[in-house]
């Protein structure tokens, strides 16, 4: 890998080889706009930082030089492939803003496993000064946000916001609109009434509980004669999905949509495609997933409601930066936008 320069910094940031010299060695002050500039430009290219110049940065705290934030991330498992983007995503987004040579910290967890993510939470509080997660709606979950609340850690959900227990904010979708919209494609654009199932990762994940109560609100509002039978659940694992999807096809013969917005969708389109009905079967999914263009191509797939990541992982940063200067504490809530992808757009 190629090294760093100063000359490669002082091109990023704009600013003299001199000048870079002076805030990365502190040979000399410089204006703290400038300052901020270089350390910026520095850590966007990877540049390693002197032990010295980190021991100097890291007491200044918050609006410390080149950077404001100190970040813990705690996502779902990193196999599916919806976080391992998604994290990527984050770390460019965030890095002009994070302490120098100080990365994000990744823990990434498995949905049920909810002590780990508790436990997880209240470790990270002790070392970062914002924290972001998406688990389960869990007592055990809240307590921990509450205890890292109160040393001052400004902490948001993603995706699937936590009932009230001193959280900052909440980024991710408007989870009413997607299920409704998911509703709406089924009213104008699915075939003859007919059997609807649902796939959700869990029903503690206060996303899909709204999108589930959403969607099937919207259809029993219009009327349009869909039976839409209880939900399965996936746990968010692909191969769970593909179990459950394929009982789903097997024990009603009738089925003519399937709705997902869940975690292990790739599961999903797999028990489709392998069934030989999809063709018959309509599948509304949330997304983006793992070779979703390819599932889109052979008709598996109709219509993904898909997350832009880099904009969703722009609204963290956005968010944290706006609690980072808000004295009075307001909760934060920043819905990003979703789109529908078909064969025809992708």
């Amino acid at each position: 890998m190629k090294k760093t320069t100063l000359t490669d910094i002082a091109r990023e940031a704009g600013v003299g080889v001199a000048t870079v010299d002076r805030v990365l060695n502190r040979r000399a002050p410089v204006r703290q706009e400038t300052e901020n500039r270089v350390v910026q430009a520095a850590t966007r290219l990877g540049y390693r930082f002197a032990p010295e110049f980190l021991a100097e940065a890291a007491p200044q705290g918050m609006h410390a030089a080149g950077g404001t934030l100190r970040i813990g991330v705690l996502l779902l498992s990193r196999d599916y492939s919806f976080y391992d983007t998604f994290a990527r995503a984050l770390e460019k987004q965030a890095m002009p803003y994070c302490q120098p040579g100080v990365p994000i910290e990744f823990v990434f967890h498995d949905i049920h496993a909810v002590e780990q993510a508790a436990a997880s939470i209240e470790e990270m509080s002790s070392r970062v000064n914002t924290l972001v997660l998406i688990a389960l709606d869990n007592a055990l979950v809240r307590h921990a946000v509450q205890k890292a609340a109160k040393k001052g850690v400004k902490v948001f959900t993603l995706l699937s916001d936590l009932s009230p227990c001193g959280h900052t904010g909440y980024i991710g979708l408007d989870n009413r609109k997607a299920g409704r919209t998911a509703a709406w494609i089924v009213q104008r654009l699915s075939g003859p009434p007919g059997k609807v199932g649902v796939v959700i990762g869990d029903n503690r994940f206060l996303c899909q509980e709204t999108c589930e109560i959403s969607f099937r609100s919207y259809l029993r509002e219009h009327a349009t004669g869909h039976t839409v039978l209880e939900p399965v659940t996936s746990h968010e694992n692909v191969e769970q999905g593909y179990s459950v999807t394929s009982r789903l096809i097997q024990n009603h013969p009738d089925l003519s949509v399937i709705y997902a917005p869940c975690g292990g969708v790739e599961g999903v389109v797999n028990a489709l495609r392998d069934s030989g009905k999809k063709d018959q079967i309509t599948l509304i999914c949330h997304g983006p997933l793992q070779d979703a263009q390819l599932a889109l191509i052979d008709g598996t797939l109709d219509i993904m409601v898909s997350h832009r990541l880099e904009e969703l992982a722009g609204s963290v940063v956005e968010a944290m930066r706006q609690a980072s200067h808000d004295a009075h504490g307001s909760f934060i809530s920043l819905h990003s936008y979703f789109e529908l992808i078909t064969k025809e757009n992708i």
